[in-house]
């Protein structure tokens, strides 16, 4: 606080002077001792933070949606940007801060601003009321922290681990610490906030969206799943999965999460009860607000409030983008409602006619080449939308000419490429007349499917076969899903990460676990197929001519390198660490 003189005016004028010693307290902003004695603005301090976490409705390599550098999709908007990844390019020396080098600093940024409030939070002294806030408070920043350091290591792998600010004193030359040990950190941090947050069931009213011990324990699992996994367990060390199994249970034990009746709606309802933790979009929208320094309006408007999501994915024949188009290698995934894959692949000499390979185990009944959308996975038609998907009460047309194709009289340039949309997470409700407000739906970051999957996955590297299969079909024969059971003859691990791929389809987890599984090389370096669908302007039927996407676009490769990111270069030029191997 400063001490200013103060000068009478009035008293000047008749030739009396006077000073007074006043301590005045600035109107235009808090001092920072004033923060930490202060319960409202300590609980306003972690709010923000809450605004740093990164979700997958804007951003790349600093949010979570990653489809577009997956086998799940391509994104025709920002191919230009993202292709250094998905062809084997990227460089740390030619990183886009936005695209992918920016993550490094949001990252720390958030970890020094949590570490501010671990360093100040002990200096605060209230009563018995404020000081339990103090503490719920303060599990919520060590669960954010260890966020951050598993959002760390699963793109870096070894990183520094900061634990305290830095002032001019302090030493610089931090070193990468090994990933187990990062994630022993991360356990631990996660185990003090676990016993200091609410039960879901707990978090109401204004504390409604907040952490809760649900959502420490599930992301202490995915910790300990990628420490388990090939990628970081090279020594394929058994007990790394107990500890994912254990942790698992603990989850499961909160009896707080019960798995959806409602697929589809669930990504719409931050209320559904398979949802652990999810970020909400409230109030403000667009260019109300700040523009980030690493990004740019158009694309990646700074969403305080709403998000832009629906207009990045609506079909084009009801205004929308189709930003990221589903490739037709992931749709063959999906099975048929017998439990079989249609599809197995492409032949012929034509690339732009390609014969589609069928499995010979699928009964003509069972799969119709000219129906290729009937009687397929239920999960299919929730995720994607594709010609005479029902949307918005009418049949959408991908045939040339049709209203959603790329030959359509209105937004023709925003057709999809591929043949193909992302309809999970849609509002139907949306339209163009909806962009000044913007899209509602949460960002959801964990459900208790994906932890059923992490479980089975788990109970296989310990032998538990059957408890493995009784996870997966858990997932399976929910209300509105209803797929056929598998079991655990042949290739188990194949089928849990099979049905893994399916589950949790363009919401973030794939580019995660390609690479945790070491499959990347092999399932991202596939070449791209698309469909046009072919319609006779007579009789109305149609044919389907699949190809491989045009020429470079659509060529995919994936070195080893890209199982980890390239620590930025101007990182690198500021200090001792090692580079990634490969870059």
């Amino acid at each position: 606080m400063k001490k200013i003189k103060l000068y009478s005016s009035l008293f000047l004028l008749f030739g009396i002077f006077s000073c007074a010693d006043l301590d005045l307290q600035p109107t235009e902003s808090i001092s920072e001792a004033s923060v930490w004695k202060d319960i409202n603005l300590i609980e306003l301090y972690v709010n923000d933070r809450y605004r740093e976490l990164p979700h997958g409705f804007t951003q790349w390599a600093g949010g979570l949606r990653f489809t577009g550098i997956t086998d799940e999709s391509y994104h025709m908007h920002e191919a230009h940007h993202l292709d250094k990844y998905t062809r084997g390019e990227l460089t740390s020396g030619s990183l886009s801060n936005y695209y992918w080098g920016g993550f490094w600093l949001e990252a720390y940024t958030a970890i020094r601003n949590e570490n501010i409030f671990l360093e100040k939070i002990g200096s605060f002294s209230g009563g018995e009321v404020e000081n339990k806030r103090v503490k719920t408070l303060t599990a919520e920043v060590r669960f954010l922290r260890a966020f951050f350091y598993t959002e760390l290591i699963s793109r870096y792998g070894d990183v520094p681990l900061i634990e305290k600010t830095f002032n001019l004193n302090s030493n610089f030359d931090v070193q990468r610490t090994p990933v187990n040990e990062c994630v022993q950190f991360i356990t631990k941090e996660l185990d003090l906030a676990i016993a200091d947050l609410p039960n879901k069931s707990e978090s109401i009213n204004q504390n409604y969206g907040r952490i809760t011990k649900g959502a420490a324990i599930g992301l202490k699992i995915r910790a300990l799943m990628f420490n388990a996994s090939p990628l970081f367990n090279t020594q394929n060390d058994v007990t790394r999965w107990k500890n994912v199994s254990d942790a698992c249970e603990a989850l499961f034990a909160l009896n707080q999460y019960t798995l959806s009746t409602d697929y589809k709606g669930l990504f719409l309802n931050a209320k559904d009860p398979e949802i652990i933790f999810f970020k909400q979009f409230l109030v403000q929208f667009g260019t109300l607000n700040s523009i980030d320094i690493l990004s740019d309006y158009y694309y990646h408007p700074d969403y305080a409030g709403g998000h832009n999501i629906d207009q990045w994915r609506f079909p084009n024949g009801d205004g929308g983008w189709v930003s990221e188009n589903p490739r037709q290698e992931f749709i063959d995934e999906y099975e048929t409602t017998t439990g079989k894959i249609p599809v197995i692949g492409y032949g012929g000499t034509d690339s732009k006619n390609l014969q589609p390979i069928r499995n010979s185990n699928v009964t003509a009944a069972e799969y119709n080449p000219l129906r290729p959308y009937d009687n397929r996975d239920p999960r299919l038609g929730y995720s994607v939308y594709y010609d005479e998907a029902t949307f918005k009460d009418r049949k959408l047309e991908f045939w040339a000419g049709g209203k959603d194709s790329r030959t359509s009289i209105d937004n023709s340039n925003n057709g999809s490429q591929l043949g193909y949309g992302i309809r999970k997470s849609l509002d139907d409700g949306w339209s163009t007349m909806s962009i000044a407000v913007g899209g509602r739906q949460p960002w959801i970051y964990m459900r208790l499917s994906e932890f059923y999957l992490t479980y089975a996955e788990a109970q296989f590297h310990l032998g538990n076969l059957g408890t493995a299969v009784d996870y997966v079909n858990k997932i399976r024969s929910r209300t509105g899903v209803k797929m056929p059971a598998i079991n655990a003859r042949g290739d188990l691990l194949a089928k849990i990460k099979h049905e893994r791929k399916i589950e949790l389809a363009f919401e973030g987890n794939r580019w995660y676990d390609a690479r945790r599984w070491k499959d990347a090389e092999k399932d991202f370096a596939k070449d791209m197929v698309g469909v046009e669908v072919i319609k006779n302007q007579g009789s109305g039927a149609k044919s389907y001519r699949y190809f491989y996407f045009d020429g470079a676009k659509g060529k995919r490769t994936f070195p080893p390198s890209h199982y980890l990111f390239p620590i930025p270069i101007e990182e690198l030029r500021k200090s001792n660490l090692v580079q990634n191997t490969g870059y």
